[in-house]
């Protein structure tokens, strides 16, 4: 499916728009991280996987939440993350996870429902990075566990909902118009005023 003009630089703007949002989250992570602990503090995590499912959400199109995912990670890098090289990889693994909830449905489904699922898988697919970087020996099953879980969830709520918040108050304003989100929106407004009319 070929992307369109448009379509390419909204995902530019949005994924410099969240990699800085990544970079101040990243900065926030420091302090909150030394009070509660590393684990604590995966109640942050979902932002940073919330590129995916925006992007996904508006363009509807297969590599969408991949590529700015990526980006995002990419843009949080060269802008000073003191998580250095590992952001950008973390963010391969998120961005992968994330497109495999769309990717299940055919790129057809991008509902509530979906959206979550991308922000969790994204966050099993961060998991699967920090084993591989730092190996199983490094947590325990029950920090692993635990540490998952909270991410999972996070990754669902301030991933996956908050993004279709974000993204339906932007469709409100109109900016949206041209975009695959509004098209099949109005296709379903069309269908229900066919079948009300009958």
């Amino acid at each position: 499916m070929d992307w369109k003009m448009k379509e390419v630089v909204l995902t530019v703007i949005l994924a410099v728009a969240c990699g800085v949002i990544y970079l101040g989250w990243s900065t926030l992570w420091i302090p909150i991280s030394a009070i509660v602990g590393p684990m604590g503090a995966g109640f942050m995590f979902g932002i940073w996987v919330i590129a995916s499912p925006i992007v996904a959400y508006i363009i509807r199109k297969p590599g969408a939440a991949f590529i700015a995912e990526v980006a995002a990670a990419a843009v949080e890098l060269l802008t000073g993350s003191h998580f250095g090289l590992s952001a950008l990889l973390i963010g391969v693994f998120q961005g992968i996870g994330s497109e495999i909830a769309f990717a299940i449905f055919r790129y057809k489904r991008y509902n509530l429902f979906t959206l979550m699922l991308s922000g969790a898988l994204a966050a099993v697919g961060g998991m699967i990075y920090h084993l591989m970087a730092n190996g199983f020996g490094y947590y325990t099953p029950g920090v692993l566990f635990t540490t998952l879980g909270i991410n999972i969830i996070s990754g669902m709520i301030l991933g996956g909902l908050l993004a279709k918040v974000v993204v339906d108050a932007l469709a409100k304003t109109g900016v949206l118009e041209q975009y695959e989100i509004m098209k099949e929106q109005r296709k379903r407004e069309i269908g229900n005023e066919n079948v009300s009319g009958m």
